[in-house]
Order: C-alpha cells, then structure tokens, then sequence
C-alpha cells in the first residue's frame, strides 16, 4: 500500500477534478451523422428507415449511410432506435461478411442530444454514448454500408417536430430514427472526417411549417464539391438526392424542368449503380476527407469516390443539312445534324444562333439538349426556332456552339412544399471556385401557391446567395407551390466551343 503526504494527496485531488471538469466541459465531438444536421439551427429531420415506397417516397432504404474505411480502422455506429422495438443497426461489408448490434440498448444506443452532439465515448467521461465497434479486418477495406433499423419500419405515423437543438424523443413505434451516427477512427487513434456519405436521404420534420436548416457537401463523379445549404426549406416529409441529370426524357437525357406529375418519375434511382451517363452523386455530412481514393470495392460493386476534376474538350464540330449539303439547312425538308467529339461523358447543349446576330440566348434561338458519350456525338435539329416554329433556312449558314457542362449537379426536391428563402449551392474546387450560380425552369408546374419567380431561369442563371429557387412563403402551407411536385435546380461549369 502507497500513502501519499496529506499535501500530495490534496494536489492529486485537484488535478482529478479539474481534468473531469475539462472532460465533461470540453466534448471532443467525434459524431458524423445527425449531430451535422442539427448544427445550423431549424428543426430536427427524424431519418425515415422504411422499405414502404409512395409517389412521396419512390425511393426508401432502411436509413442506408456508406463509409470508406481502411484494414485496421474501427467503425463507430449508434442509433437512437437502437434496442427498441426492431432497432438495431446493420453492417455490410465489400467482402460480404455481416454483423449487427443486434437488441441490446447499452451498446450503439444514443440516449440523449447531449450524447448525440459527444459522439461515441472514448473514455468515462467524456459524455458520448457506448459504441457498437467493428474493426476493418484484412480483405475488408472499401465502402461498408450500414442500415439504421428502426422500431417499426411500416409505421409512416408522422413524428412530433422539435427544434434541432432541443431534447428529443425516439418515437417507439414508426420507422423515425431522431439520431443515429457513424464514426471512424483510424490505426492512429484519430477520428478521420469526411468518410461517410449517402446517395439519398429520405426525411420527415413532423409539420408543414418545420424548417430544414443542415449544410451538405456534395461530391460529383468528376470530381467537383458543392456546399448546399438548404437554408430554411419546410418539406415536412421529403426525399433530397443529387444527381447528373435532373428528371429525364423517355430517351434518358435530362429535361431540364420541374415535373408537376410523381406518379411519372422518370427520375435515377439513387439506389442502383451508376452508368457511363446516369451518376448519382454522393451527399457527404462534412468535407469529404482528402484520403479518399477515386474508388473502391463494396458489397454491391466498384463505388467511385474522390477523383481530379478533368478538363472536359469539343472538336471536330461540323454541321451537315439533311440534304447532304455541309453547312447548309436545305430547303424542304429542312434540318440537319451537328457533329462532336467529346474526350468525356458529358452532358451537352447545343445552340443555334437562329437570327444571326452572334448572340445564342434569343428567345428565336434553338438549344438542343442530351447526354454526350466519349467519342463522336450527332444532334439532329428539326428546323425549328425557339418558339417551336419552321424558319426561313435555304442557303442561310447558322452559327453554332456547343456548350459541355463540368461538375452537373441537379438537386431534384421531391415533395418539398415551400422553399422561401431558396438554397444556396456554391462549387468550393475546381476552375471558378465559389460560383454559387444556379438554374431551374418551372413552367410545367400548375400553381397551386406562391409560385417560384421568375419561373424560368435557363440561359444566364442567378446567384443562389440572392434567389436559390424561392417558391412558397412563410405562411407554410402544406399545399403550397412544391406540394406533391419534383421541382429541379441546378448548377454547372460551362464549358464552350465554336466550330
């Protein structure tokens, strides 16, 4: 037995206390999931985990988050549904092994908002909750996914809506998850940032008039990082996702425009794998972590990830009337073809400077829109104007350009009743970083409220930091300008050619 002089006994005394004190007052803040989406103020966004599809919510998961993890990493995953009715949390990873949390609440259970803000617990007494922790064994590095079960995932009863910094409740029998996170830390014992994201996220705020305040980061295929802050949009149960194309036309290229009609989406399915053409982009709860690699095995196959933004080029563009003439309409039929190649993937637009006057934004000018493939691409042009009608062509020589857009996002918001302050999209990398211009065209809309303005913004685009695509009010309704629609927004980096 030691005994220590009662001065030394008293200094060791103090120094206890005061490191709990700095413990209990300092949190370190390790959480990376729900604790980002109720940082900004607004209302709590409860997950919906639920296999039930509607025209409301044509793509559910069970709360599905993925994260890019390293052999030797241990993941840190908790749920405030955990151990109450079906709650449980399930783990997938790129070799196929599986594990869960299984019933118990003392393990991967987030009791509190205080613990939710904490993180996972790394010592007694820092106030985070008890883990559920799975270290990445060899043959298992890549993108795990991981369902958040929750107590009834067929109970779409609507939860009570609370403020995002306030105390919350776990609703014991819906298919609503109030917190859940997902927390790497690495060989090093560091946390590591940046490594979780999601292809949708699917949620309910509990009343018409609760805002929805979180800050996302998204990353495209090419390479691009957005910001978007949703800035006080009130969608009480609604879908976000991103992806290259907006809602798509029967041939699959983009429209776009907003739809009025979700019984007739024709809209990417997050959940599916991506195409040469059709990307779905990757919502991320921080910055995504610089280690990232461009891509990575996962149970359901190879998942792109972080890659350089690319230079995206047009040549040999030509021009050819369907009569066979280079450069010339024809008379009757009248048209012709306009020619391509492209070194990338891209979507496309190609405008006709109908009246001659070297500007392409006239209301009497025809862009043509598509999705262009690496190689050699053709657009057919029907000899109409912007209005739609026959011009005069004959021998008349039209000036063209071809327009590829680098880092394409749309962000098509489904059921979101009211935007009233608009959400603001700025590109943070890449070529004109902190652009934060956006487009959207919502001419297809029946107006059942306080409509967007002005409702279509396609050629020159305005800053999202003014107008992010407002529509609704404050008044909140809930059948408001976006009730029951699909209305896109959009951004790009334009990149020109001329023949």
């Amino acid at each position: 037995m030691i005994f220590y002089a009662p001065g030394v006994l008293r200094m060791l005394t103090i120094y206890c206390v005061l490191l709990a004190a700095m413990l209990l007052s300092c949190p370190l803040l390790f959480a990376e999931g729900s604790k980002e989406l109720n940082q900004s103020g607004g209302y709590r966004a409860d997950l919906n985990s639920t296999s039930t599809s509607s025209s409301l919510n044509p793509f559910p998961t069970l709360g599905t988050m993925k994260v890019y993890v390293n052999v030797g990493d241990r993941i840190y995953v908790g749920s405030s549904a955990q151990g109450t009715g079906n709650g449980t949390i399930h783990l997938r990873a790129p070799n196929g092994a599986t594990y869960t949390s299984g019933s118990t609440t003392l393990t991967g259970r987030i009791n509190s908002r205080s613990q939710e803000v904490v993180g996972p617990s790394v010592s007694l007494l820092d106030g985070g909750y008890t883990p559920y922790i799975v270290t990445v064994a060899a043959g298992q590095g890549g993108v795990w996914e991981i369902d958040f079960v929750p107590p009834n995932a067929t109970n779409t009863s609507n939860p009570t809506p609370i403020l995002s910094s306030a105390n919350w409740t776990q609703p014991t029998n819906s298919c609503y998850i109030a917190a859940f996170d997902v927390s790497v830390r690495n060989t090093s014992n560091t946390f590591i940032k940046g490594r979780v994201f999601t292809n949708i996220f699917t949620a309910n705020l509990g009343a018409a008039t609760s805002t929805f305040e979180p800050v996302f980061n998204v990353l495209t295929k090419d390479g691009y990082i957005y910001t978007v802050d949703n800035n006080g949009q009130a969608g009480y149960g609604f879908s976000f996702l991103a992806n290259n194309k907006g809602f798509r036309k029967a041939d699959g290229s983009p429209t776009y425009k907003s739809i009025d009609d979700l019984n007739a989406l024709n809209l990417k399915d997050p959940r599916t794998a991506d195409t040469e053409t059709d990307i779905t982009h990757k919502i991320f709860f921080n910055t995504p972590a610089t280690d990232l690699p461009a891509s990575a095995p996962s149970v359901s196959g190879t998942v792109w990830l972080l890659n350089p933004a690319p230079v995206i080029t047009a040549s040999n563009i030509t021009f050819m009337g369907i009569e066979g003439t280079p450069n010339t309409a024809g008379t009757n039929p009248a048209g012709g073809t306009i020619s391509f190649t492209s070194n990338s993937a891209a979507n496309y637009a190609v405008d006709i400077d109908i009246d001659g006057n070297g500007v392409y934004t006239d209301a009497t000018d025809k862009r043509l829109t598509g999705t262009a493939v690496a190689g050699t691409n053709s657009v057919y042009w029907d000899g109409t104007n912007g209005a739609g009608a026959k011009v005069l062509l004959g021998s008349k020589n039209y000036n063209t350009r071809v327009l590829l857009f680098s880092g394409e996002v749309h962000f098509p918001f489904i059921d979101v009743e009211n935007n009233p302050n608009g959400i603001i999209i700025t590109r943070t990398n890449g070529s004109g970083a902190g652009d934060n211009t956006v487009y959207w065209d919502d001419t297809g809309i029946i107006n059942t409220g306080t409509a967007s303005n002005p409702v279509k913004n396609t050629t020159t685009g305005v800053s999202s930091a003014t107008n992010g695509h407002k529509w609704g009010s404050t008044a909140y309704s809930g059948t408001d300008f976006g009730n029951e629609n699909g209305l896109d927004t959009w951004a790009y980096l334009l990149q020109r050619w001329l023949p």
